[in-house]
């Protein structure tokens, strides 16, 4: 079972390296061995374990972790920045849907395009009012 989804690419660009290093190790006079088996620790006859050979299943392991740690690092960035552009955008949102219905609403009612410019300079002159009034409870 593969715990970890690999691109095209990125199975190209393994096996290129698996190949290479079999290359390498023939070319050294080691045995190569197939890279899907597991590689066990000999044991000299003195009973003493001998150095670990090289596993490829090792290697290929540990370049599958660094890659879905970046993955899950890029998607909780992801996550993060979706949370964000929501709460900024959603209320931009909603503003930019009140001024639009609100000048479509003076041009349904006979508004000349003069007269919408001067109702939504007057509603934000209005917002402007109500916003000094708030700073100026606030701070008393």
């Amino acid at each position: 079972m593969d715990l970890f989804l690999e691109t095209p690419q990125q199975q190209a660009e393994r096996m290129l390296r698996q190949q290479q290093r079999l290359m390498e190790m023939q070319m050294q006079g080691a045995a190569a061995q197939p890279p899907a088996q597991n590689v066990t620790p000999a044991v000299s006859p003195a009973g003493e374990s001998a150095p670990e050979a090289y596993s490829v299943q090792q290697d290929s392991y540990a370049q599958e972790l660094a890659f879905d740690k970046r993955r899950a690092r890029r998607r909780r960035v992801g996550q993060r920045l979706r949370t964000l552009a929501m709460i900024v955008l959603i209320p931009l949102g909603l503003a930019a849907i009140f001024l639009v219905s609100y000048a479509l609403t003076c041009i349904l009612n006979g508004a000349s395009p003069g007269e919408v410019l001067q109702h939504l300079s007057a509603l934000g002159q209005r917002l402007g009012d109500v916003i000094t009034t708030i700073r100026a409870g606030w701070e008393s």
